[in-house]
Order: structure tokens, then sequence, then C-alpha cells
């Protein structure tokens, strides 16, 4: 049984890795041509390859349940075609154990997926970003008109609103603006700094400071002061600004986690970010799922070939699982489902009716 797990094995992560470097080597080309579209007369083509390089980690996350499912089907189905599946389960590998070994092939290949995902993906995204900050002249947020958008709430006195134009490369706040709120949520400050640094312990320091109260009983008028320095306390950190330069897809596990920490801390809504925890916790499961969708395949007509439309089979329902998947989580955001049923829909249907097809198809069939 271990020789046959191991030629098992062998050949499915074989097929898996030619089907999944197939894949990103399209990508890869496709996302060259847009770049090279986008970028005007002078395109620099080393950025562009190494910028769309290190978008392959994320990538690879994303297909890889793919590809898996697309290799294992091959692989079943070449295997059942040329009899040799028919002698494997001659030699002991029956259904239920045929089963467990595709299982714990899957749970390796959940394992390189939680590792692509928390670790590796997001290590590239933030050195694309760096990248990307160097070439609009050292900034990060150079792209978005309108800034970076928080909220700092430190008690229930002193709402802040704040909007940062620009992150610098070396963690430099530029352009900010800090709008104070009082308990009633109505306007008393305004304050623009030119540039902000972190010192330590929550504190940031402003420069170039500008600050304008506003009257609070009518006849009053404006209070406006000019600083240079002004040490200015918040709950965001570097910590966190790192993170929320990420989107919630891009981020680790844990990344995400200290987000929703600073929007729960901060009176925000968070149902759409827990819901992209659960996804990140659940999709390394995929794989799983998608171990169980393709051993169904091995038992299709084994003598009757026609390898190539089980294997566009594969496809579409690994399609269909990562369409279901993203179908759910909006429909969660809207139906206000819990956010774990509405991450873990996808993996009960398509799991639940896989097992069913493959204890009909062995037991009836």
């Amino acid at each position: 049984m271990r020789t046959l797990r191991r030629y098992l094995f062998l050949q499915i992560a074989a097929a898996s890795g030619i089907v999944l470097v197939v894949f990103l080597g399209l990508l890869f080309f496709l996302d060259v041509i847009n770049e090279l579209s986008n970028a005007g007369a002078t395109p620099a083509l080393g950025r562009i390859l190494v910028m769309v390089a290190l978008q392959l980690p994320s990538r690879a996350y994303e297909l890889l349940p793919i590809a898996a499912l697309t290799g294992t089907v091959y692989v079943l189905a070449s295997l059942a075609a040329s009899s040799e599946f028919t002698v494997m389960r001659m030699s002991g590998l029956g259904p239920r154990r045929a089963l467990l070994e595709l299982l714990g092939l899957g749970l390796m290949f959940a394992a390189l997926i939680f590792a692509l995902g928390e670790f590796a993906a997001p290590r590239a995204e933030r050195i694309a970003a760096t990248l990307q900050a160097k070439a609009q002249g050292g900034q990060f947020g150079t792209q978005l008109s309108s800034g970076l958008w928080l909220r700092n709430r430190q008690d229930g006195q002193n709402d802040q609103m704040i909007n940062i134009g620009s992150v610098s490369a070396g963690g430099e706040l530029r352009n900010v603006h800090i709008y104070k709120l009082n308990s009633a949520a109505h306007l008393v400050e305004t304050v623009h700094a030119a540039a902000a640094v972190y010192r330590s312990g929550g504190i940031w320091l402003l420069r170039q400071v500008t600050s304008i109260s506003l009257p609070t009983q009518s006849g009053e008028a404006l209070q406006i002061r000019h600083t240079a320095e002004l040490p200015w306390r918040t709950a965001m950190s570097p910590t966190v600004l790192n993170v929320l330069l990420l989107s919630p897809d891009n981020m680790s596990v844990v990344d995400l986690w200290r987000y929703i920490d600073h929007l729960q801390a901060n009176g925000q809504a968070v149902q759409r970010d827990e819901i992209a925890l659960w996804r990140k916790l659940l999709y390394p499961l995929s794989a799983v799922v998608m171990m169980m969708l393709a051993l169904p395949f091995a038992y299709l007509h084994a003598r009757s070939g026609q390898i190539s439309w089980k294997v566009f089979g594969g496809i579409m329902l690994g399609i269909s699982f990562i369409l279901m998947n993203t179908l759910t989580s909006r429909l969660g955001l809207v139906a206000s489902w819990p956010t774990w049923v509405a991450a873990a829909l996808p993996y009960l249907l398509y799991g639940s009716a896989a097992l069913v097809f493959f204890f009909w198809r062995v037991q009836y069939r």
C-alpha cells in the first residue's frame, strides 16, 4: 500500500504542478501585456516584469485548488482508462481507502495553500507596494484621489476622522487632516499637518501644523493656530498602518485579525472583514474539497476514455466552487448571515455533494 500511495501522490503532484505552472505562465503573460498597454509611451519593462512576478504568489494561492483538482482528475481518469486503477483496486485500494488517501493528499495541498496565503503572498504584496511607492516618488497611496480614511476613537468625548494623503516608503505620513468630533458628532476642530512621524507609545509628531477650532456659541470667532510641531496620540500604530495599505484579501490571517480589532476598537463595521477572515481560514480546506470532487472521476466508465472531457468537467467544477465561494460571501454580507456560515456554506455544499455522489457511484453503480 505504501508503494501505491507513493505512486499515486507523485503522479498527482506532478500533474497538478504542471497545470499550476501553465496557468501562472498564461496569467503572467496577460498581466505583462496589460501593464505595458497602461504604462504609456515609455514603459519600464524591467520594473513591469518584477511587479507582475511579485503577483505570482497571490495568483498561485488562488489557483492551486483548481490546479490540484485538474491534475487529480487527469491522473485518476488516465489510470482508469488504462485499467491501472482497476489493478490498484485489486491490490487493496478500496473506495474508502482511496478516499482517505486523497484526503491526506488534500491536507498536504492545504498546508501549501496556507503557507502561500499567510507568508509568501502578503510579503510579495508589500514588496510590490514598496517598489510602486518608489516609482511614484516614494509615496504610497498617491493613486487614491481621496487618500486613506481612518477613524480614531480614544474615548466617548473625542472621536477623530483622519485623512492621510500619502505614506512615504519610510513610514512618514504626508498631508494629514484630522477632524475632531464631540460626543454629539459635531465638528469642533480641524487639524492639518504637512507631515507626521511616529515616535513611540502611540505618539505621532505632527509637523507644520495648522489647527482651527470652531466656535461653540454664536458670535464667537474661529481660533486659528500655527505650530511647527505638535504631538498627537492615536491608536493608529505603524503596524496597523502597514496592514491598512493592503486590501483584506491580500492580508495574512494575523494582519486581518489586527485590522478587525482596530475597526472594533473604533466602533466601525467589521462584518465584511470577518467574512474575509473566515474565508482566509477556510480557503486551504478547498484543496480537500477538490480531492473529494475528483475521486468519483476514477469510477466513471473506466474503459471509455474521454479524458479531456473529464478534465474539462473538473475545471468547471473548480471554477463553480470559486464562484460559489464569492457569491455566498456577498449574499452573507447583504443578508447579514453569521460570518462563519457565509464562508463555510460552499465547503459544506460541495463536500456533501461529492461524498453523496461518490458513495452512490460505488455502492449502486
